[in-house]
């Protein structure tokens, strides 16, 4: 018998399998989507997740809804997911801190193995952080700011928490280039850009929403942001990897799209189609880009490799750093 009839013969064997993926692939959506925040409704990731869904239900012929599900850094929301049925109707939009920072940071109180539970989707945006310093500072630039926080005492830089992706820069950038930089965690991040402006603190790293409108009045000073490229909210500030010891720090938030995990592939593939798509639409590009945001163009298998490098790269710097949440 020729290899090409036994083929032909093992095609009936298959069909059985095949059909059930093949069916619901094509059937799916058969209701409406349930996209979970793992945050309170008003933050950055909320506001993503609220301007890509009504262009995904348009696209998808099913509502697509947003629902708020806060609680322990977001992780309760991310272990929703993992949990939930893997039918392409529950997905979540998952960030740095909760896939690689608190698997790593907080390994007893995470239930969810950000790699093996989920399927990843994909990438919906970027923000750059910014190192900025109260104006009187006494460095003019970055370089001149490193060699300040050399001597003496050195700097204090605040975040808005012990283990936010904010702190974890701060680390590195105090690993690359020997700058002594005491980190002052707050509760509430609002508060920080008053207390640079007051004196009370020398330098914060905040996401480039918060800082920009204070550079341009010029209340605060700017060192650096944290993107590939310079950014057009900020279009004169240098990047942290154009810095000496710093090349190829990039270092942004983010959010993405992530199914649990053994939903159909070709179900995955759909949303990753769709959600693409979605982010090339002007509205939606304007609409993120008006609060900092740049839309994603990376490719759904280049998001897992992202997110293992991204698990990689936290780990190192908590581990050297000996970074501990009380």
């Amino acid at each position: 018998m020729t290899l090409a009839r036994r083929s032909l013969l093992a095609l009936p064997a298959l069909a059985p399998t095949l059909a059930p993926t093949l069916a619901s692939a094509q059937s799916w959506p058969t209701r409406p989507i349930t996209l979970i925040v793992p945050f309170a409704a008003g933050g950055n990731v909320d506001t993503a997740a609220r301007v890509v869904a009504p262009e995904l239900s348009r696209r998808l012929g099913q509502s697509v809804v947003v629902e708020n599900v806060p609680g322990a850094g977001g992780t309760i929301g991310v272990e929703r997911v993992a949990r939930a049925a893997p039918d392409g109707h529950t997905l979540i939009v998952a960030v740095e801190s909760t896939m690689g920072i608190a698997p790593v940071l907080t390994p007893q109180a995470v239930r969810y193995d950000a790699v093996r539970d989920f399927a990843p989707v994909a990438m919906l945006a970027t923000l750059p952080l910014t190192l900025v310093g109260r104006n009187d500072l006494g460095a003019a630039d970055f370089p001149a700011l490193v060699e300040l926080a050399k001597r003496g005492q050195g700097l204090t830089y605040a975040t808005s928490g012990v283990g936010t992706a904010h702190h974890l820069l701060g680390e590195i950038i105090a690993q690359r280039t020997g700058a002594k930089l005491e980190h002052v965690p707050y509760r509430v991040s609002a508060q920080i850009p008053t207390d640079v402006m007051g004196g009370r603190l020398d330098l914060t790293i905040l996401t480039i929403t918060l800082t920009a409108p204070l550079v341009r009045e010029g209340k605060i000073k700017p060192y650096a942001v944290s993107s590939p490229a310079p950014h057009p909210l900020l279009p004169g500030v240098p990047t942290l990897n154009s810095q000496p010891g710093l090349a190829g720090l990039n270092l942004e938030v983010w959010q993405g799209i992530f199914a649990p995990a053994r939903t159909d592939p070709a179900i995955v593939a759909r949303l990753a189609a769709e959600t693409s798509a979605a982010l090339a639409e002007t509205e939606v590009q304007n609409r993120l880009a008006s609060i900092g945001m740049t839309p994603s163009t990376l490719a759904r298998d280049a998001l897992g490799a992202y997110l293992r490098e991204e698990i990689t790269r936290y780990t190192d710097v908590i581990r050297s750093a000996n970074i501990r949440v009380d």
